[in-house]
């Protein structure tokens, strides 16, 4: 049919679905050529600009790239705003839209000459994440209006009306709208080994509705472990969830058992269905797992794939669940490391949280309560990680009439209803909606933000992965961010002198984990997850966003890193002090290599560098 004759809801939806794929793919590109330069498989250096447009050659392919609009900041951070071609010796220019494309045709190029399979499959993910994106922003089309409707005659900021509208759990629907993507990863929305039907049926920024089925784990081949003085697991979960747990008990019954013997389970639905009755077979036939029937919990996830609220509730915990999917990089299951070491860590923050008042209330935690693993028969931990569970507080009850959570990662997400950067509505609402009230702002969201995680390494050793996802920051009534509310312990890293100076300790869950001796990978943590993928992404996105340069930015950011060291020396270690103080203000930084870490196919952390951005220039 010719496209002038289709009916008119036709030709929309065809115009939705090219801009959600021109989106998509741009904002794959740009991530891809961030860590392309970032990790110095593409060097600026060799960039010859004219204008608007840059060219680069390609070694040994005597081929050229050619960027209209190419920016690249202090950092590596990359904006592209034209287009992208590759040009070879007596061959015509040929276009390049997707980050897929990109990599196929710098491939012969880059530093070590990457096997065809390893580039094969890193294309392969890099599609699926771009069919992923796409799903994604043409769902959001349909969603943004909707919320418009439902709140938007409350206030004219997104932010404040939900704030106000008397929702039932503001943060959780922030989350799922605020889902985007992690700012640095190539792969940001893969997720391989699931149909386009079962992403949208099993992701948060398609609001998912889950059953979360209820297996039952015979309790002698279960390890369970609290932060509080609870006795029993059985007790506390018929407490917590007493109609799953009536649920539990019926289906046990069905099967001939008794509860007495077994520990019920939440499974994420994907495992239940997929992954469980075939890895666990012999489990299952040896009576150390039970699959029940009509025995689930209803739950929708978080920013967090993995991560369910039951019922969506605003006060019942979170379940973190396994999934053996890969999931941007990695699978994302629930390692026995985490379900015992999130209550052991709970205890102890919360010990610093009440010692030290939050540092002056800047800081405090969602506490990971209770968790529980298998226990495998041979003692494999890689088994017993695909069933496990770590319940963790609710964000929702840290609310009060003065404080209100955000979940860091949707300050990034435009608002449904300017378009504009959320953050924006918070600059508005708070400090006033110019390139000056952004400063102001972000003046004291770094102070806020360091004031709590400075103080928890400098005094205790302490690194927070308070990155977007595991980042809430707290506002009071006027908007202003005046406390950090960090989630998320599995990777939280622990300066053993420190902490033992400071009169505590922690029982690491097997040595070389958690608690380091060096001062290295745990200042690694800290600079990578709260420095520069927190606390600079945002700096970055109000430069861009007002119009103002990022060196203001930075000099904000610098300041503040100094104040929080003054208000810090004579409680820290003195040479401790100095060392760290040096590390982050003159240092070269850390910088994980998440495209290098794709191209060989590791899970293990890959770390370059990156000149330090607040190093002043003499």
């Amino acid at each position: 049919m010719n496209a002038l004759l289709k009916p008119i809801s036709d030709t929309h939806a065809d115009s939705d679905a090219a801009l959600a794929l021109a989106q998509a793919s741009r904002r794959g590109l740009q991530r891809m050529l961030q860590a392309l330069f970032r990790e110095h498989l593409l060097h600026r250096e060799h960039l010859i600009v004219e204008g608007r447009v840059a060219w680069l050659p390609l070694w040994p392919q005597q081929a050229m790239l050619r960027f209209e609009g190419l920016q690249l900041g202090r950092i590596g951070d990359c904006r592209i705003d034209g287009t992208i071609a590759w040009f070879r010796s007596g061959q015509g220019p040929q276009p390049i839209t997707t980050a897929s494309a990109l990599l196929a045709c710098i491939a012969p190029s880059l530093p070590g000459q990457p096997a065809a399979e390893d580039v094969q499959r890193l294309v392969q993910e890099l599609d699926n994440s771009l069919d992923n994106d796409v799903l994604c922003l043409r769902y959001r089309q349909s969603w943004a209006p909707q919320l418009v409707d439902s709140f938007g005659p409350v206030h004219e900021h997104f932010i404040a009306a939900l704030r106000l509208s008397g929702h039932a759990n503001p943060a959780l629907l922030l989350e799922q709208w605020g889902t985007l993507g992690h700012p640095w990863h190539p792969t940001f929305k893969t997720k391989l080994g699931l149909s386009q039907e079962e992403v949208k049926a099993l992701s948060p920024e398609f609001q998912a509705q889950l059953d979360v089925p209820l297996a039952a784990l015979r309790a002698t081949r279960a390890q369970v472990a609290f932060a509080g003085d609870e006795t029993g697991y059985r007790t506390w979960f018929a407490r917590t969830f007493p109609q799953a747990w009536g649920r539990w008990e019926n289906a046990l019954r069905a099967a001939g058992e008794e509860a007495a013997a077994w520990l019920p389970l939440p499974l994420h639905p994907y495992q239940a269905a997929r992954q469980i009755p075939q890895q666990f077979a012999a489990d299952i036939a040896r009576g150390d797992l039970l699959l029940l029937q009509d025995a689930a919990i209803a739950a929708t996830p978080t920013m967090s794939f993995r991560t369910v609220v039951p019922e969506g509730s605003p006060a019942l915990p979170h379940m973190k669940l396994p999934v053996s999917l890969r999931l941007t990089s990695v699978q994302r299951t629930v390692s026995p490391k985490s379900a015992v070491m999130g209550p052991r860590l709970t205890r102890l923050l919360r010990t610093i949280v009440e010692r030290e008042a939050g540092f002056g209330g800047v800081l405090d935690i969602v506490h990971e309560d209770v968790g529980v693993h298998y226990i495998d028969p041979d003692g494999n931990d890689d088994r017993a990680r695909h069933l496990a569970i770590l319940y963790r507080a609710n964000p929702m009850a840290k609310r009060t009439l003065e404080l209100f959570p955000i979940p860091v990662g949707s300050l990034f997400a435009d608002s449904p209803f300017s378009g504009r950067p959320l953050v924006t509505e918070l600059v508005a609402l708070a400090c006033g909606d110019d390139a000056a009230g952004a400063v102001a702002f972000f003046r004291r969201y770094a102070a806020t933000v360091l004031g709590a995680t400075l103080s928890s390494y400098l005094l205790y050793g302490i690194a927070f992965e308070a990155h977007q996802q595991n980042s809430f920051i707290m506002v009071n009534e006027r908007y202003e961010p005046v406390q950090l509310l960090a989630r998320d312990f599995g990777d939280l890293r622990v300066h053993g002198p420190t902490l033992r100076a400071a009169g505590l300790t922690l029982e690491a869950y097997r040595p070389g984990h958690t608690v380091y001796e060096t001062d290295e990978p745990v200042r690694d943590k800290l600079l990578h997850a709260v420095l520069l993928c927190h606390v600079v992404e945002l700096a970055l996105l109000l430069s861009r966003t007002y119009g103002h340069p990022q060196a203001r930015y930075w000099g904000v950011l610098r300041q503040e890193v100094e104040l929080a060291f003054e208000r810090l020396r004579g409680r820290a270690d003195p040479s401790r002090w100095e060392t760290e103080r040096r590390a982050l203000l003159e240092e070269d930084w850390p910088a994980k290599s998440f495209l290098r870490m794709r191209l060989s196919d590791t899970s293990d952390d890959v770390h370059g560098t990156m000149p330090n951005p607040l190093k002043t220039t003499p």
